[in-house]
């Protein structure tokens, strides 16, 4: 369904959270870059599950992808780049990058400070749940390609997505949902999205044409969300949704005009 990415000109990435609180929450740990010691990387080993499978789809031989294999050398990256912003004390969102010639490289940047814990780790989904966020839904379809199943650095079509739903910067509490030319939700611009449905929330399968998010694997994982394909006439109006990502963990907003 999603042929091999031609232009090779874009770079795998994938972008996660740096937090000193992770480093006291063990659930965290098993997924470090060494399961016996605490990491402050969140969900370190599925990012780099997720970059692999981009750059295997794309055709990349083994001795491009080889940095994907060593968890430590991804998380001695990571930190390199939150230590470059001089403030190792607070959060950070970190952009992992591996180039078509294999070279792993991170951008760090700050990003606001979290004190509840349990937004990245939730033991169980809420079935009621106060939106502080907004959600639109996009005004036109996108097209379903490689480029929305995989996170790379070649994002027009969210770009374009976040113009039309009137988002200005990432620093707005709003995010537009894109859906596809069967009417499909397939994700947000820089989210995964679920709704509840059926006295459960429920994902967009991938099918749909929308990304394999770290935290949204997590959920499926931990059996707290299923996929099931969401019609664009489903969505309702003031109804409250789930956004996640590997910066922010698991979130709430409101669908909105």
């Amino acid at each position: 369904m999603y042929p091999a990415m031609p232009d090779q000109t874009f770079q795998v990435s994938s972008s996660l959270r740096y937090d000193p609180l992770l480093l006291f929450c063990p659930i965290n740990t098993a997924y470090s870059h060494n399961p016996s010691t605490p990491s402050p990387f969140y969900l370190l080993s599925h990012h780099r599950d997720r970059m692999l499978s981009a750059a295997e789809h794309s055709g990349w031989s083994p001795s491009i992808t080889a940095p994907l294999s060593d968890l430590s050398l991804m998380h001695k990256t990571c930190l390199s780049a939150v230590r470059s912003i001089n403030n190792s004390k607070a959060g950070a969102r970190v952009r992992l990058l591996l180039s078509p010639t294999g070279e792993l490289t991170a951008e760090a940047a700050p990003t606001p400070q979290v004190t509840d814990i349990t937004r990245f780790f939730p033991s169980s989904l809420p079935t009621e749940v106060f939106a502080g966020w907004a959600a639109v839904l996009d005004t036109l379809p996108t097209e379903v390609s490689s480029l929305t199943r995989f996170k790379t650095t070649q994002r027009k079509m969210y770009n374009d997505a976040r113009v039309r739903g009137g988002i200005g910067s990432f620093a707005e509490t709003k995010e537009v949902l894109l859906w596809n030319a069967d009417g499909e939700v397939m994700e947000g611009s820089l989210t995964n999205v679920y709704f509840r449905r059926g006295g459960r929330w429920v994902a967009p399968p991938l099918s749909s044409g929308g990304q394999a998010g770290t935290v949204r694997r997590y959920l499926l994982e931990k059996e707290m969300a299923v996929e099931e394909v969401v019609k664009l006439e489903e969505v309702v109006l003031g109804e409250t949704v789930l956004l996640s990502n590997g910066v922010r963990g698991v979130w709430a907003a409101k669908i909105v005009g």
